[in-house]
Order: C-alpha cells, then sequence, then structure tokens
C-alpha cells in the first residue's frame, strides 16, 4: 500500500475516533441532562442518608429517670434525686429511636446493709434498656448519698375524720371504726414515731340519724410510710342532743315503803332535751334498793315510756338512811 494512502487512513480513523468521543460525551453531557441531574442529585442524597446514619455521634439525655432496686427488708429513709443525667453514643438512627421519657436509670442496691451510703453511677453500675449500637458514656452525677433503714410493720390505730356539722339539736353518740387499727409498713425510724392513721373526712352534714359507711379510706400523711390495710368501716350512732339538769324536791322512798331520811333530794339528771322538757320533780322519784350487805343504792324511777332516754347523774345528798 502507498504511503499516501496509509496516511489518509490513519487520518481518517483519527477523525472517526474524535467524532465517536464527542458522540459519547453528548449522550453523557448533553442529551437529557436533566433527567441525569436529578439522579445524580437523588444519589448523592441516598449516599449521604446512609453514611450519615450511620456515623457516630454523643448526646446528652438530662431528666432520665433514676430507680433503686432494693432488698425486700430495706427502705430509703433521705430524698434522694430521681433524676440524671446521661451522655449516649451511638448511631443517628439508634438515637432517634430513643425516647426520654421512656428511659430509666436502674441502680442495684440489693446488697446494701442499713446506714448511710454513698451509691456511686457510672456504666458498669447501673442498667438501661438501649437500642443495640448505643452505649453509656457518663452520668452525672456520678455520687448518691442514700439513707438505708430495716423495713418493718406495725399497726396503728386509727381516727376518723369529719368534715361539717350535725345540725342543730344532734349529736354523735357512739362511733365505732372497723378495724379499730390497720397495719403500716415503712423504715424503722419513721413508723415507730407514727401514732396514728387517719380516714378521709367522713360528712356530717343533714345526718339525723344512724349511718355506715362501707369503704373509707385510711392514710398517713407521711410519705414514707404504706398503709397495709386501705379501708375500713365506719358506723356512727346519731341522735337528739342530750344536757343535764337538774330538779329540786324530788319525793325520796324505800322500795318497801320504810320512811327514807331525807324524805326529798335534789337529781341532776341526763338524757334528751325533750324528754327532759317532759318532767319535773313531782312525776319523777328515787326509789333506795337495799342489798344484803345493807348497802343502799338509789334508783331512778320515771313516767312511762322515758326509761332509756334518761339517766341519773348524781342525786344531793350523796348518802340516805331508812327508818326502820
Amino acid at each position: 500500500m502507498p504511503f499516501t494512502d496509509l496516511k489518509k487512513d490513519l487520518q481518517g480513523a483519527r477523525v472517526a475516533q474524535r467524532r465517536s468521543a464527542r458522540y459519547w460525551l453528548r449522550e453523557i453531557f448533553i442529551v437529557d441532562w436533566n433527567l441525569k441531574l436529578m439522579a445524580l442529585v437523588i444519589s448523592l442524597g441516598l449516599w449521604y442518608a446512609v453514611t450519615g446514619q450511620r456515623t457516630a455521634r454523643t448526646i446528652p439525655m438530662r431528666g432520665v429517670q433514676l430507680s433503686f432496686r432494693l432488698p425486700p427488708d430495706l427502705e430509703i429513709v433521705n430524698d434522694p434525686r430521681h433524676e440524671v443525667e446521661v451522655t449516649l453514643t451511638g448511631s443517628n438512627r439508634a438515637l432517634n429511636q430513643i425516647k426520654k421519657n421512656d428511659l430509666v436509670v436502674y441502680v442495684d442496691i440489693a446488697s446494701s446493709q442499713p446506714g448511710d451510703r454513698v451509691i456511686y453511677l457510672t456504666p458498669d453500675t447501673i442498667t438501661m434498656s438501649l437500642p443495640e449500637g448505643v452505649r453509656v458514656d457518663d452520668i452525672e452525677p456520678n455520687a448518691i448519698p442514700l439513707q438505708l433503714e430495716p423495713r418493718v410493720e406495725r399497726t396503728v390505730e386509727v381516727e376518723p375524720k369529719f368534715d361539717g356539722k350535725l345540725p342543730d339539736g344532734f349529736e354523735l353518740r357512739r362511733l365505732i371504726v372497723t378495724p379499730e387499727r390497720v397495719r403500716v409498713r415503712g423504715p424503722e425510724s419513721h413508723v415507730n414515731a407514727l401514732q396514728k392513721a387517719s380516714t378521709e373526712p367522713i360528712q356530717l352534714e343533714g345526718h339525723r340519724g344512724d349511718f355506715t359507711m362501707q369503704q373509707v379510706a385510711v392514710s398517713v400523711p407521711d410519705t414514707k410510710i404504706d398503709v397495709i390495710d386501705t379501708v375500713v368501716r365506719v358506723q356512727l350512732e346519731i341522735g337528739e342532743e342530750r344536757v343535764e339538769r337538774t330538779f329540786n324536791g324530788v319525793a325520796v322512798r324505800d322500795n318497801s315503803g320504810a320512811a327514807a331520811r331525807p324524805s326529798t333530794a335534789s337529781v341532776t339528771l341526763f338524757g334528751e332535751r325533750s324528754a327532759l322538757d317532759g318532767l319535773n320533780a313531782q312525776n319523777i322519784q328515787i326509789v333506795l334498793n337495799v342489798a344484803d350487805d345493807g348497802s343502799i343504792t338509789p334508783r331512778l324511777v320515771l313516767p312511762p315510756g322515758m326509761q332509756g332516754r334518761v339517766e341519773l347523774r348524781s342525786t344531793k345528798p350523796a348518802g340516805f338512811s331508812i327508818n326502820r
């Protein structure tokens, strides 16, 4: 082949190569450039999202609840803090799964003994429920003072509390609480200092007769103490208000009909106001009962229908004799 022809062929090949390169460059960068640019942006975004989620970061979590796991026979007497700040490290994805309100730092002090103690908080001495790949780096504060006492149980008297007052002319005659004492449990010094437990307020307004409350809540003011028997039954006997009244010149006689000395006396009676309003010195009397040993006991005699509503409180004089 002549040299000139070979030269022409080489030049043609170079031109073809240049045309082919321009074609491919045009296909890559110019044809549908907007779609290709969008695909590039999406690819870069996905790459950043994936690599960013895997990148470890550290965040502080403030106000995380602190809970102590106590042995069954011990109680915390002081008021230790209930929240701590925890520093966590992990991937973005794992950290984003954490909700602060669900986090609890548990400290196991089951092997502790009574007395003043300092509990140290480190990643090795606490437990937390965390997503996989998240670790605890630091806890602040890292030392908590505790006062531990034996847990004891005893019974205390129940004192009913009332709200309001009974209608005018009525009174509370009898109060029955069942049970009279309830069990409480707590730190030894607190339980030993407790004198009584109280019921919730019992409403008295408007009550003119007996009534019973089957389930009355019982509580104590000390938040360190738990009430085990939380309810009691309360029975209230309500009746007409009773008063004392003295009657002069009341006849005194012996039960056998013999003359008594003195033959009249002043007597003080206690009973319902309406019943006393219906009595006078003429419709009541004192009868002297003489025992086998010679002792004399005065007995009040009332008109029919008054028995049980009035009682004898005292006589003046206090002693009597009988003329045989």
